[in-house]
């Protein structure tokens, strides 16, 4: 399989996560493209222009992360999407996975216009990433020791994402759970070889 990713994306670091959980790195080809700089090859597999984008080993192209993911939890285990407590685990999942949207969103928003931080859009988009990290400190998801799934992917993604991306605020300052969460969460092998960088 050959997976089209960046070193920031927290998109990519979703499939990541499940790749390297589901044991399937040496399977998985990654390759680095800067989606903004619309690279032919890349553009071909996926006219989006969006990151990850998954080729399998039959040649198919999958686009968007969820979709990937899905298709991941198809072909290997351990599922991300436990059966025995789905409905919660989706729960905690969903605002992470929003705010995630949203600190993203900022980011693009930022390339557009110098003040985006403070206009109306900007501003929901930061109170979605304040209100995702308060329902994380209140509704923890499990450790990646006790089992990998989808809403401690969303949690750790979000926390690393918005810490790396927006190093002007304390994200965790008045999250005691959460902070306690994530620092049980350094050293699992997957978090940090998925962590972003530039």
């Amino acid at each position: 399989m050959h997976l089209y990713i960046n070193t920031t994306s927290p998109f990519v670091r979703l499939v990541r996560l499940a790749i390297e959980e589901k044991g399937l790195s040496d399977k998985v080809e990654l390759e680095i493209v800067d989606p903004w700089a619309d690279p032919d090859t890349f553009l071909k597999a996926n006219p989006a222009g969006r990151v990850p984008t998954l080729t399998t080993d039959e040649g198919h192209v999958i686009a968007e992360a969820h979709l990937i993911l899905r298709y991941l939890d198809e072909i290997a285990q351990p599922s991300i999407y436990p059966s025995e407590d789905l409905a919660r685990t989706l729960e905690i999942a969903a605002p992470a996975l929003g705010a995630t949207e949203a600190s993203t969103a900022i980011i693009i928003g930022r390339k557009s216009s110098a003040n985006f931080d403070t206009d109306m859009v900007g501003s929901k988009r930061f109170r979605s990433i304040a209100s995702g990290l308060a329902w994380l400190d209140a509704n923890l998801p499990r450790d990646f020791a006790d089992r990998p799934d989808i809403a401690n992917f969303a949690a750790v993604t979000l926390i690393d994402y918005v810490v790396f991306r927006f190093t002007d605020r304390d994200w965790l300052a008045d999250l005691p759970n959460l902070s306690a969460w994530r620092e049980r969460q350094k050293g699992h092998p997957s978090v940090e070889a998925t962590m972003p960088y530039i």
